[in-house]
């Protein structure tokens, strides 16, 4: 395995981390540009631990009792309604093509283009929305769960 494998490994194992947690694993893939990266520190799976352990597990405040309550449903209510607006952009984009049934083509014309920009906006809110709150939450799930495990 050469090393940019291994950092396209450990980039979509550490998938929920921060542009600060990014850039402190940039450095320390990068600091030996020279060696090989699966002699260095083992197998991917083996450092995703690590840093996980290290970065994110030892620099976290011990969560309360209502942490992971509020987590899932902050992850249950954030992808409802991220999904929501998907099927809302999907609707507008949709809704365009009947607008030429119902409308005079002048009024349909520039309302479709309304429609459409806008449900290509949502589309992308949604998209982002949805990686953002996975992400957000997957990280407060796993230090909660690393925490117990310690207590």
């Amino acid at each position: 395995m050469n090393n940019e494998q291994y950092k396209s490994i450990v980039y979509k194992k550490l998938w929920f981390i921060n542009k600060k947690e990014k850039h402190i694993v940039d450095e320390k893939l990068n600091h030996h540009a020279d060696k090989n990266l699966i002699d260095e520190y083992g197998k991917p799976s083996k450092f995703v631990n690590e840093f996980v352990e290290n970065e994110i597990i030892d620099k976290a405040t011990p969560p309360s009792s209502l942490y992971k309550v509020i987590t899932l449903g902050g992850l249950l209510f954030g992808n409802v309604l991220m999904a929501g607006i998907l099927i809302t952009a999907a609707l507008l984009i949709l809704g365009t093509f009947t607008l030429y049934f119902t409308k005079p083509i002048g009024e349909a014309l520039t309302l479709q283009a309304l429609y459409l920009v806008i449900g290509i906006v949502l589309f992308f809110i949604g998209y982002k929305g949805i990686k953002w709150v996975n992400a957000f939450f997957t990280r407060r799930l796993l230090i909660a769960r690393r925490f117990k495990e310690f207590s």
